[in-house]
Order: C-alpha cells, then sequence, then structure tokens
C-alpha cells in the first residue's frame, strides 16, 4: 500500500487518505528533494485491471498537456508495489459539492465566476481537442484565492487518438449520472459540448442548490434525462438573471447542437455576470493574495496583438458598419455582411450604447439570414448589456429578451422559447401591470405559440 510509503526515495506519505473518490486514493504528502508539500493520487486496488491502469497513466499525460492555471500540475508518476501513482500540486479549497452542502445556493456573482473559469479551462481542453467527460461539482475546487481547478481527468478523451480513446468505445458508459449529457448515456462519441452539457448541470447546482435532475434509481435517472426538460432554475430562484437562466437551460438542451457553440461563448455571458463578488467568509480570503495581483495584471492585457507603433486606432462607427453590412446584405453578399459586423464587435473599444447599437444590427442579420442559432446567442448578450447599461426590466432589456425567444421558436425549441416568454410575461407585469398593451401582446404571443403545431428542433 501507498499509505505511510517512502517513494522514490522522495515523498514521503501520510496514513490516511484525503479521498476515495473514482478510481483512486489521494493522500497528502513531502517532497523532500524540493521541501514542498504535493498530493499523491493512487489507482485503487479493485481498478487494477488493464484497461483501469491504462487510463489512470492516460489522465496523467492529458493533465500534463493541459498547461493551464486552472488545472492541478503534475509533478511526477511513478509505480508502487505493482500499482501507478500520480505526484500532483495540492490545491488548498473546497470542492464544490462540499460548497454547496455548506452553504447551499450560491450568490449569482460567484455562480457567473465559478462558471466562466471552468469555461476557461474547457476551453483550453477544447483546443487541445481533449474531452473531460465527468464535470461535476466534486471535480472542481474553489481555492481560497477564488480561483477554481479542474480536477480529475482520468475520464478524458482525445479527438481521434486511438492510444486515448480505444480503451472506452466498449459501449461502456463511462460518466457521473445526472452530470452525463444525453449522449454519453447512449454510449455515443463525446464532443466539447459534451462537456459544457456537464457545466450547465453544475451551475444549476450552484443556483439552486440541487442537481437538476434528482432521482435514485439510475434507470429513471437516465429516462427523465433522456425525455424530460429541467425546471427552469428560477422556480427555486425568483431573483436570477434571466440571461442567467437562458444560459443553463441552454447547456443542458439535450441535442448537443441545440447547446452554445463553444466555452468561448459561455465565458462571454457568464463574465458579464462575475461582478461585485460578495464575501464567502471560511471559503474565500478576503485579502489580495500573489496570486490574485498577479492575475488582475494580466487581464488587463489586450489579446489583440502589437505590431510597430502606430496612433491608436479609432473605434468603428456603428451607423457607417451596419450601413455598410446592409448593402452588403441587399447585394445578396450575406457572410461578407456578417463578418463585417463581426469584424467590427472585436475587442473592447465600443461605448456600451454604440455596442448596443451594432450587436442589434448584427442579432437582426443573423435572424434574417435563418442563422436563428447564433441569433439567439447574440440577442441574449443584448439583454446582459442592456440590464448592465440600464439596470434590469429596461424596455430594451424586455425586447431582446423576446428576441431571444423568437429565435429559439424559429429553430422548432418551443418549450424553451415558451420558458423564455414565461419569465418575461412574468416580469412585464410585475414592471407594468397586467392590462398593459405589451403584456396583452406577449400573451397573445404565448397563446399562439403554445397552440402551433410542434416542429423538430433543427440548426441553420
Amino acid at each position: 500500500m501507498i499509505a505511510g510509503a517512502d517513494l522514490k526515495n522522495r515523498y514521503t506519505v501520510e496514513d490516511y487518505p484525503l479521498d476515495s473518490g473514482g478510481m483512486g486514493q489521494v493522500f497528502r504528502a513531502h517532497d523532500r528533494d524540493l521541501d514542498r508539500p504535493v498530493v499523491v493520487k493512487q489507482l485503487r486496488k479493485e481498478f487494477l485491471a488493464a484497461d483501469m491502469v491504462e487510463r489512470f497513466k492516460r489522465e496523467a499525460r492529458l493533465t500534463a498537456r493541459m498547461d493551464h492555471p486552472g488545472v492541478p500540475v503534475v509533478y511526477d508518476i511513478g509505480t508502487h508495489e505493482g500499482i501507478p501513482y500520480l505526484v500532483l500540486q495540492p490545491v488548498k479549497g473546497t470542492n464544490l459539492a462540499d460548497l454547496v452542502e455548506e452553504q447551499g445556493a450560491l450568490p449569482v456573482a460567484w455562480v457567473a465566476a465559478i462558471g466562466a473559469q471552468i469555461s476557461c479551462v474547457l476551453l483550453a481542453a477544447y483546443r487541445l481537442g481533449l474531452v473531460h467527460r465527468d464535470i461535476k461539482p466534486s471535480n472542481v475546487m474553489l481555492g481560497t484565492n477564488g480561483a477554481v481547478k479542474v480536477l480529475d481527468f482520468g475520464l478524458a478523451v482525445a479527438y481521434g487518438d486511438d492510444r486515448y480513446s480505444r480503451i472506452t468505445q466498449s459501449g461502456q458508459i463511462l460518466g457521473t449520472p445526472g452530470y452525463m449529457a444525453p449522449e454519453q448515456l447512449l454510449a455515443q462519441r463525446p464532443t466539447h459540448r459534451t462537456d459544457l452539457y456537464g457545466l450547465g448541470a453544475l451551475l444549476f447546482e450552484l443556483i439552486t442548490g440541487a442537481p437538476p435532475f434528482d432521482e435514485d434509481n439510475p434507470a429513471l435517472l437516465y429516462d427523465i434525462q433522456l425525455n424530460q426538460p429541467p425546471e427552469p432554475p428560477s422556480r427555486a430562484r425568483p431573483d436570477l438573471p434571466a440571461v442567467l437562466e437562458d444560459l443553463v437551460l441552454s447547456l443542458l438542451a439535450k441535442a448537443p447542437s441545440d447547446r452554445p457553440a463553444d466555452a468561448g461563448e459561455v465565458y462571454d455571458t457568464l463574465a458579464g455576470l462575475a461582478t461585485e463578488l460578495p464575501p464567502m467568509p471560511g471559503v474565500v480570503d478576503p485579502d489580495t493574495d500573489a496570486t490574485q495581483a498577479y492575475s488582475s495584471i494580466i487581464g488587463r492585457v489586450s489579446p489583440a496583438p502589437i505590431v510597430g507603433i502606430s496612433r491608436p486606432t479609432p473605434p468603428p462607427d456603428p451607423t457607417q458598419t451596419a450601413d455598410r453590412a446592409r448593402r452588403l446584405l441587399a447585394d445578396g453578399h450575406t457572410d461578407s455582411a456578417l463578418q463585417a459586423f463581426e469584424n467590427a464587435l472585436r475587442g473592447d473599444v465600443l461605448q456600451p450604447a454604440d455596442e448596443i447599437t451594432l450587436r442589434r444590427q448584427f442579432a437582426d442579420a443573423l435572424d434574417r439570414a435563418g442563422q436563428h442559432r447564433p441569433a439567439a446567442s447574440q440577442w441574449r448578450r443584448l439583454a446582459m448589456l442592456a440590464a448592465r447599461k440600464d439596470g434590469p426590466d429596461s424596455g430594451q432589456e424586455f425586447e431582446f429578451r423576446l428576441r431571444t425567444a423568437r429565435a429559439h421558436a424559429a429553430l422548432g425549441e418551443r418549450d424553451r422559447a415558451l420558458t423564455v416568454l414565461q419569465r418575461l410575461l412574468t416580469d412585464r407585469v410585475r414592471v407594468d401591470g397586467p392590462g398593459d398593451a405589451a403584456v396583452l401582446a406577449l400573451r397573445h404571443e404565448i397563446t399562439a405559440l403554445t397552440e402551433a403545431p410542434e416542429t423538430p428542433s433543427a440548426d441553420h
């Protein structure tokens, strides 16, 4: 056994494990050569079959490839008495499963901050061609400095690499019930959007204090996940921003194509909500540490390349850009028009009002071009921008939420569109009263959509 062992004449392992979840046991240890604390993860004896040993070693290779601050560093790998182990960077903090158990539902700002950081890790994994396949609260640590680390790449796969995927192609279901995407339950090939589903389930739990699908019977749980939509989280959290609820429900879509395109899109939404983080005593240290100070400076660096010395480029005129894009659309150059909008929206040079004007034109153009999926994403972002600029419940925010619902209806996603519309109706009645003309029109639209024949969900 590795407990209490001296590994490689270098690592002194403590007698009792910190954790025994998944395939391994985790122990505190001390690296005598470098005089530093480490963590040793050992494969449990019951998983010593050849395929499990290979999977454990693969975890070391994949985690080592993830050169990202949101993933623990792999220091070493070895074998003790025929049992493989990893030596890892220790993480001080609380896993999210324990955090929810202790704190219940988290403040919206912290939900967004945690989710945005996980999105960054998933985006880095995506760029390496990796799918984690087991995103869940117990596999994410919140450090005492507020930083997130994603753990346990033991089920990860690499796109198109038989060395990593061969041992998981036998039709076995790998993952954690309640957090696995429907395609995992059906033993289909996972993609980057598979991890987005797990992120959606995790965010739902942080928001409500409970998982989206809570059933003890595995067979019933699988059936619910495959065939029933989750309850809107706003039923447990009436104060939940509409843009966050819509994002979570999109992440939990049954079909991968109905989820956001990638983790970058998820990050864009969550980052805008991760503001004014309230204190979490006993969880996050209020004093700024060296890592926080370092990261705050890195976050100010522009991602755009700097070539030579030149005068700053003036912000694009949103009216001129929209006019040019409209002319391109009128001439039948749809792709060029949409690219013109995307180019103008890059970077952080636009003032809030100008960004709303330009992004609205972009969303309109996407809808007219029949590209309702990216249009819905843009309308969601516009609702968030309007709420940030003018406060919640502004006329613009209501309009953009309505357009989000219409985009989903155009995609054949009636249930999702109705969820957005019902939440919008509740807010409009609260603000404008039940007899307001806009409220009556919204009721009529909900009735018409409810009575319309259901059409298959489709991407355009």
